[in-house]
């Protein structure tokens, strides 16, 4: 005879089989083992071990040992060792030893339990075998005492676990309803539409039942399962599950404060649009960017690749990196043009501006500034017209200066004629032909030859330090040149301060009596009276 007491507690009372072949959504039992010392004495003990019977059958405790989750909740240790507890799956063996001993005061108590495991499905009554290993009366020493203890499982009287196979589904999708229950009840399913079904005689373990492929759910759908006696003795049951649908489907949807979701799909079009976190993204069926239609947009900003007109012949706007590309609607990438009555730009880049028809002129722009050409031709240069130009450097073929030329920096022209800063200078580099009238107001120094083929007039010192070539040369009607007859003609007094050197000869003349003096080589011939009126010196 064991030296304690044992006691066994379920949890249903009695277990209900399982309907299900599934674990995980059958009803789960607990067996709770009470071990107790009803004697007035204490008893030591060593080990309890618990053996499950383990199968399909009536007799079994579960087929499924792997589940099973084991405890003890030890009595107060006064003495001895801790209890500990262990639980093998493959023997189905629970143990709970006190390795040293352990003791028992009297009225003391210790509860064992195993947990979440699913009944097995057949009606019966369960034997545990317990072997527990403790000291019995004085004298008998540490035995083996063996023991049996028994609990009853039973099939449910009520349905229950009413579930659907699978919890999210399609739209449209077939939903497959099962439950755990006893065949003596009465079924009806009542849908989401409020219509009872009644529930054929299940022909198999469990039963089950689907809505006709007319009556699938578009949208989350929960379905009551009334369970009733056919002679009514028995009150009715109702049991509720939920199928939850994936893409669910209404007629329309008014949120008054708000609608949310990451992305909006199209039931019949398969257009997408997608909640990001900087916005709205638009896809078409391909999941390429989609078409976005509407009469107006008003918007802080637009980021996109390109803009085009309504049709495929209309202009479109690319967007590089650089700015903006204008593009025409036939063809493959050709220039487009751009009108617009009035454009306000920090800058311009083209290869070249013309007016509003082909016969305007244009404007193009070479690496090396700006070219103005005519409307009509092919590059022939054009004019510009403008009421002022002020300008670093002015490289032309031609100058034609309409009005007044004024050079406030000076003027070069290369290797005939330039200006100088400070005092007012003109340098001529070579050769300075004036074919109308030349005036100087001050001095003028020649340095080389002086051309002129009309009239000379200095108003002032003219300084020639060169030689004088004039085909005739008229000095105040005083002094002129007979250019045929190569004669220097004096009309009035010549006066030489300095010594007159006549080195080819000298004659002077009357313009009445002819010559008077004449002097020619070594000798002077004079004509007339010689009057002398200081000395008169001869070396011979």
């Amino acid at each position: 005879m064991a030296a304690l007491s044992y006691e066994i507690l379920t949890d249903p009372v009695p277990l209900q089989t399982s309907g299900s072949d599934d674990a995980q959504t059958s009803v789960a039992g607990t067996v709770y083992i009470v071990v107790s010392n009803p004697t007035t004495d204490w008893v030591p003990w060593y080990q309890i071990e618990v053996v499950l019977p383990c199968g399909k059958e009536a007799g079994d405790l579960t087929d499924r040992p792997d589940m099973i989750k084991t405890g003890i909740e030890p009595y107060a240790v006064r003495f001895g060792d801790v209890p500990k507890d262990e639980w093998d799956a493959g023997t189905r063996t629970f143990t709970v030893s006190a390795a040293l001993g352990g003791l028992f005061t009297p009225g003391d108590s210790m509860v064992l339990s195993l947990d979440g495991f699913p009944v097995s499905d057949k009606e019966g009554l369960v034997r545990l075998t317990v072997n527990e290993i403790s000291g019995g009366d004085p004298g008998d020493g540490v035995r083996t005492h063996p023991l049996t203890l028994s609990l009853l499982k039973r099939a449910p009287k009520a349905p229950r676990n009413f579930r659907p196979e699978e919890a999210l589904v399609d739209g449209g999708e077939n939903v497959v309803l099962v439950w755990d229950g006893p065949d003596t009840l009465t079924y009806t399913i009542e849908g989401p539409d409020g219509l009872s079904v009644p529930v054929p005689q299940r022909s198999g373990p469990d039963w089950r039942w689907s809505p006709g492929p007319d009556d699938a759910p578009l949208r989350d759908a929960t379905y009551t399962l009334v369970a009733t006696s056919p002679d009514g003795r028995q009150p009715g049951y109702f049991l509720t599950t939920t199928v939850a649908v994936r893409r669910p489907e209404f007629e329309a949807v008014t949120a008054t404060q708000g609608l949310f979701a990451p992305r909006i799909e199209g039931t019949t079009d398969k257009g997408v649009i997608v909640l990001t976190e900087d916005g709205v993204e638009v896809l078409a069926a391909d999941g390429e960017p989609g078409l976005v239609s509407a009469g107006k947009a008003d918007v802080e900003g637009v980021t996109t690749r390109w803009v085009r007109g309504r049709d495929a012949a209309a202009g479109w706007i690319e967007f590089p990196a650089a700015g903006l590309n204008v593009f025409r609607g036939e063809g493959d990438r050709k220039w487009g043009t751009v009108a617009a009555d009035k454009a306000d730009l920090n800058g311009i880049n083209t290869a070249w501006v013309q007016g509003r028809d082909a016969a305007a002129g244009w404007i193009e722009f070479p690496a090396a500034g700006v070219n103005v050409f005519r409307g009509e031709g092919d590059r022939q240069w054009g004019t510009v017209a403008a009421d002022k130009a002020d300008l670093n450097d002015l490289v032309t073929d031609r100058a034609w200066v309409k009005d007044r030329l004024t050079l406030d920096g000076g003027l070069t022209v290369t290797d005939v004629l330039e200006t100088q800063s400070g005092p007012s200078r003109l340098i001529v580099h070579g050769r300075l032909d004036a074919e109308g009238e030349l005036s100087a107001a001050q001095n003028a120094s020649i340095g080389g030859e002086l051309s002129v083929n009309g009239e000379l007039r200095a108003s002032q010192s003219a300084e020639i330090a060169g030689a004088v070539v004039a085909s005739d040369l008229t000095v105040r009607g005083k002094l002129r040149t007979n250019h045929e007859q190569f004669k220097l003609i004096v009309e009035g007094e010549s006066l030489f301060r300095e010594q007159a050197n006549a080195n080819g000869g000298l004659a002077v003349r009357n313009e009445h009596a002819g010559w008077l003096v004449h002097a020619k080589g070594e000798q002077v011939s004079i004509q007339g009276d010689l009057r002398v009126h200081g000395a008169f010196r001869s070396d011979s």
